[in-house]
């Protein structure tokens, strides 16, 4: 590179950096990041439905059950009416998804069409607006004034801040091609050294495209010569695809670029550029898979239809065989005293008296049992003798089914530790304790790749022994999608099957249902509703714990009050399991 063209380089970043930190400084913006936990809930609150809030490239709009708004607000001069920009807009998308005011299917469109679109069916959701919250007019009128305000010369006002734009509302269904396998090569890559990762702005839609192999070897090299690297959004052309990571060389000419468009390679890939995006691209729904494997076909609940898709799942039973002995000990070293402390505990809970009524022996009697006795006596029964109170021990009918969700969303962190070693670490500290006290228990983990083919590993069935299932634990590693609907449904199977009185499913999860085929949103939500219903009906009991602080968006719609935890490491998680495991011993 040229000394003029680094010190050109080097003179443009200034004046990013700078321009970035004073906008940082100003006291007065409203960052969407800052107000999207308290949006989220009021959204979902006021369209009935489980809202989430993410960042927009400009305006925003809505899509399905998302709502996109612009990242930050400093239009205004006080933090304030910035902030009432938000709740306007919240309410303003509300109506227009309870009207169902948006493009109807997944073809492209402009973003100018878009956004005429928008301001010219929003008279008709304003006077639905108004109607329903009178004070947004207000600030609705303090929008207008600002915006006229702005306006330069003859042209006309931009509304689309407070209008929005037209967006996609379903997703695409156009592409029937059935796949045999979910680009297996793409999966490997996981598993492979990344050695750069740079996380760019959301984008809001994403469209597919496919490879042209002939414009690719036909593609001939020119040279262009810029003062500082540039790069351009997917304008057609091909090239090649070498494989190096040189992403970091090019991270300020990336900087801008939006992600809208995406190819599916199977070359290994050593660099990731990052763009938060909540709904699925084109996908097509997979073939059958494993189809000469033993698996079982569980229904999946359709709200929509209020009715079951009959065998609509197939759940692929299997059992681990590796071990990881080391994995095992080093987690036992590096939590002996949480362990320790752990055993103390569950020793306290089970040698814990309890008190029980209408026995033949005790020290005192019991009020209920004599009232009955003086009943019994005045009409000319025979009064029953068990009439006395009495503290003992008194032994657990219990099967207990921990289940991990080993999807890939565990590969990722909360408060610095990953997931999945927060998972496997509890696993193995609460299977030991569970072992020693006798406690009928279960331990398997899921994942899947679309309805026809959710994968349920079982690292302990109740049959088998402690003493060899715990080396396998370490094995389990991160892996594809989370059909839970249909993880818990086999759960129970397995749960029925055993002869004690009391049964219960801990789910250890991020507790966001999400599949190739999409499985997400309302849709799946509904369906693990549906699914816990089911094990309730079988008289089994359940609860969550989330090592995901997302997951308060999510668990609350499943699982409901009193029945799930968030947390975010081991010994949190720990503490859970204990009074959880108490609070079973004295049902």
């Amino acid at each position: 590179m040229a000394l003029d063209e680094y010190l050109f380089g080097r003179f443009v970043r200034y004046l990013k950096r700078r321009k970035t930190s004073a906008i940082q400084a100003s006291k007065h913006i409203v960052k969407l990041d800052d107000v999207k936990g308290k949006l989220t809930i009021f959204a979902s609150a006021v369209s009935g439905y489980p809202i989430h809030i993410h960042p927009a490239e400009r305006e925003g709009g809505y899509k399905n059950d998302s709502f996109f708004l612009p990242p930050r607000m400093d239009h205004f001069d006080s933090y304030e009416q910035n902030a009432s920009f938000y709740l306007f807009r919240v309410l303003y998308l509300a109506v227009q998804k309870k009207l169902g005011i948006n493009w109807p299917d997944q073809l492209q469109h402009d973003l100018m069409e878009s956004r005429l679109k928008a301001e010219e069916k929003a008279p008709l959701i304003l006077r639905h607006l108004f109607e329903e919250v009178p004070s947004t007019e207000v600030i609705y009128r303090q929008l207008l004034e600002l915006f006229d305000a702005k306006t330069k010369g003859n042209s006309s006002p931009d509304y689309s801040f407070i209008y929005g734009k037209w967006m996609n509302n379903r997703p695409e269904e156009t592409n029937q091609k059935k796949e045999n396998s979910l680009a297996d090569k793409a999966k490997m890559a996981i598993k492979n050294e990344i050695t750069t990762l740079l996380k760019t702005r959301s984008v809001e839609e994403v469209f597919t495209l496919e490879v042209d192999k002939k414009q690719q070897e036909d593609y001939v090299m020119t040279h262009n010569f810029e003062k500082i690297d540039t790069a351009e959004e997917h304008e057609g052309g091909w090239r090649d695809f070498d494989g190096d990571d040189d992403m970091k060389d090019h991270s300020q000419a990336l900087e801008d670029l939006k992600m809208k468009y995406t190819v599916r390679v199977d070359d290994e890939v050593h660099s990731i550029y990052q763009a938060d995006f909540v709904e699925n691209a084109t996908v097509s729904e997979s073939a059958d898979l494993n189809t000469s494997d033993f698996h079982i076909l569980y229904d999946e609940w359709d709200y929509t239809k209020r009715t079951y898709k009959k065998d609509f799942c197939k759940v692929y039973p299997k059992k681990i065989s590796g071990t990881d002995i080391s994995y095992y000990k080093k987690t036992l070293v590096d939590h002996r005293s949480t362990l320790t402390g752990l055993r103390k505990m569950l020793t306290t809970v089970n040698n814990k008296y309890q008190q029980q009524r209408r026995q033949r022996q005790g020290d005192q009697f019991d009020i209920d049992a004599i009232t009955d006795l003086f009943v019994d006596v005045r009409c000319g029964h025979t009064p029953s003798e068990k009439i006395y109170l009495s503290a003992r021990k008194k032994e657990k009918d219990l099967s207990i089914l921990m289940l991990l969700d080993i999807s890939l969303s565990s590969d990722g962190y909360a408060a610095g530790n990953r997931i999945i070693d927060v998972e496997k670490q509890v696993s193995i500290l609460f299977g030991e304790i569970l072992d020693e006290f006798n406690v009928d228990f279960a331990l398997g983990c899921f994942y899947s790749k679309t309805r026809n083919s959710t994968a349920y590993l079982s690292v302990k069935d109740f049959s088998d022994p402690w003493s060899k299932a715990k080396y396998k634990v370490g094995t389990v590693e991160p892996e594809a999608y989370t059909r839970i609907g249909a993880a818990i449904r086999h759960s129970g199977a397995l749960l029925k099957e055993r002869d004690t009185k009391n049964k219960w499913l801990i789910l250890i999860s991020d507790g966001k249902p999400n599949d190739y085929d999409r499985y997400e949103g309302k849709y799946g939500i509904n369906d693990i509703r549906q699914a816990l219903r089911e094990l309730r009906h079988n008289n089994i009991q359940s609860y969550a714990l989330a090592i995901e602080a997302q997951a308060k968006y999510y668990l609350p719609l499943m699982f409901g009050q009193n029945h799930y935890q968030i947390l975010t490491n081991p010994v949190e998680l720990l503490q859970a399991l204990v009074l959880l495991y108490e609070r079973i011993k004295h049902q």
